[in-house]
């Protein structure tokens, strides 16, 4: 038979409980006002958006100028050597000056020719083997000595004998005085008239001088040039 729970005991476990559930009650409190003060801390519209949708910030790069392009130059206009009667001659003295021409009597074979970008050929006897004919060749204000000619080839028309002259005899500042007739009469018969680029002077039958080019073909007719020893339009 069980024995009654005695009234001190029964008394004392209300006691108890009614402790616990005090204690737990200050402690919601506080948590509660711990909340309360946390929120308070955090700005509303932080707590009601998204934080997947948080804008976002633009950063801005700065892009390198582009350099400016720059201005073109104008064009310079090339050196015409057939219209500079100074390099002519400082050519012509050039090449009298060259290793085993130096001091002779330079004989011409056959022709000479002069070009507007400051080339020059011309075929030179051999002074020590007057048999023997080579080239000379002058570029960017050098000279220099090329393969050998043989005047054979062109034989019976061309001789060596017939169509040779002295350098001496031979005028380098009629090379101007052409260019600058034929240009004329290009000027005056074409209607895009094409500069002078090429002047050459021939030796034919006698030692006899005779400059080219001689003819222009204007648009409407063709006209025949001649020129003295000089290079005077006649």
């Amino acid at each position: 038979m069980k024995r009654p729970v005695s009234t001190p005991l029964v008394f004392a476990g209300v006691v108890l409980a009614l402790a616990g559930a005090a204690t737990a009650g200050g402690a919601l409190q506080t948590v509660n006002a711990t909340l309360r003060g946390a929120a308070s801390t955090v700005p509303a519209d932080a707590l009601q958006q998204d934080p997947w949708e948080q804008p976002l910030r633009t950063v801005a790069i700065a892009t390198p100028r582009a350099a400016p392009e720059p201005m073109p130059l104008p064009r310079r206009a090339r050196p015409n050597l057939l219209l500079d009667s100074e390099r002519l001659q400082v050519a012509r003295q050039a090449l009298e000056a060259m290793p085993g021409l130096a001091g002779e009597r330079l004989v011409v074979f056959h022709s000479i020719h002069f070009h507007d970008d400051g080339r020059i050929d011309i075929d030179l006897v051999d002074p020590q083997q007057p048999g023997h004919v080579d080239s000379y060749h002058y570029q960017r204000g050098q000279w220099r000595k090329g393969d050998a000619v043989n005047p054979q080839q062109f034989a019976p028309t061309i001789t060596l004998r017939r169509s040779s002259t002295a350098l001496a005899n031979i005028d380098f500042d009629a090379v101007p005085r052409v260019t600058q007739a034929l240009q004329q009469q290009r000027n005056a018969l074409m209607r895009t008239p094409a500069d002078v680029g090429h002047v050459y002077v021939v030796i034919r039958k006698g030692g006899k001088l005779a400059w080219l080019p001689d003819e222009v073909a204007g648009d409407r007719q063709t006209v025949r040039l001649r020129y003295d020893a000089k290079g005077n339009l006649q």
